[in-house]
């Protein structure tokens, strides 16, 4: 039996809850808010599915942590340590939700030392639910997952986003990596822009895609999907050669292949955020 087994069950269930408040907010007039720039949105929503799942979790386990994205906004702190520990984005893809584009989720994560036990990434425009559990594999609504083990940067499709942050230097660079894996005579098959870190990072665990890279993403975007792309045979780096992937760190390269990842670290320049 999976050790988190009652935890896992729970998280399926208040999913389904949290679903209750995203599907007719969905095409709705939405009020939004911005946060750190134009390009990063709250809604309503975010707020009252995060409000939802975190008084379920405080009912049921009220010695758990919670980590959530607008908690952590208005706060600015992120205790991630030992105990155990939700791991909430209510609202994954933010901005497609307010455009009603249907890559948009709701994300849970759980994690136990610092490692992450169980993943739940659900989108319920297209009814697509990811779940991965620590050592007990990834399923997309309940059938297996499995990455492509893509190795050659010729022959992926690679996912990236533009992210939040639209000064001219980070731009810049974001430019110059999107040329460096597009540019031939060694290049990528395709790039794509999904706006949902977490479901970038499913793609690459279900096949659809080979590799992503991203900077400036949170704890909450990656945690959950994290689990469901390694329990799928894919693996997690850090962008830069040598370092140990952080989850706080803000930056990750996802891919279907170590041989692929490191492709990827040699392509791209990293970009430094402050770790969350």
């Amino acid at each position: 039996m999976f050790p988190y087994e009652v935890e896992y069950n729970f998280t399926l269930t208040i999913v389904k809850e949290a679903t209750r408040l995203f599907t007719p907010a969905y095409n709705s007039h939405k009020n939004i808010e911005t946060k750190e720039s134009s390009s990063d949105l709250v809604t309503e929503t975010d707020k009252a599915i995060e409000k939802l799942i975190s008084s379920r979790i405080k009912e049921k386990f009220p010695e758990h942590v919670f980590i959530g994205e607008e908690t952590v906004s208005d706060d600015g702190k992120v205790v991630f340590g030992n105990n155990p520990t939700w791991i909430v984005d209510p609202i994954d893809g933010t901005m497609n939700f307010v455009h009603r584009y249907p890559h948009t989720c709701i994300v849970i994560g759980f994690s136990v030392n610092k490692e992450v036990q169980f993943g739940v990434v659900y989108n319920p425009v297209l009814d697509h639910l990811y779940t991965g559990r620590r050592g007990y594999g990834a399923q997309l609504n309940g059938f297996p997952l499995r990455v492509t083990g893509e190795t050659k940067l010729n022959k992926a499709l690679l996912l990236c986003e533009m992210g939040g942050r639209r000064d001219e230097e980070t731009l810049a660079i974001k430019a110059r990596n999107i040329t460096a894996v597009c540019v031939e005579p060694d290049a990528c098959h395709g790039l794509r822009m999904q706006g949902s870190a977490a479901l970038n990072m499913c793609a690459v665990a279900a096949g659809h895609a080979d590799g992503y890279f991203e900077f400036g993403m949170h704890i909450w975007d990656m945690a959950a999907a994290s689990v469901i792309l390694s329990e799928a045979g894919g693996v997690i780096l850090s962008p830069i050669a040598g370092e140990e992937f952080n989850l706080l760190k803000r930056r990750v390269i996802a891919a279907s292949s170590v041989e692929l990842g490191t492709v990827l670290q040699s392509k791209i320049q990293s970009i430094e955020y402050t770790s969350d």
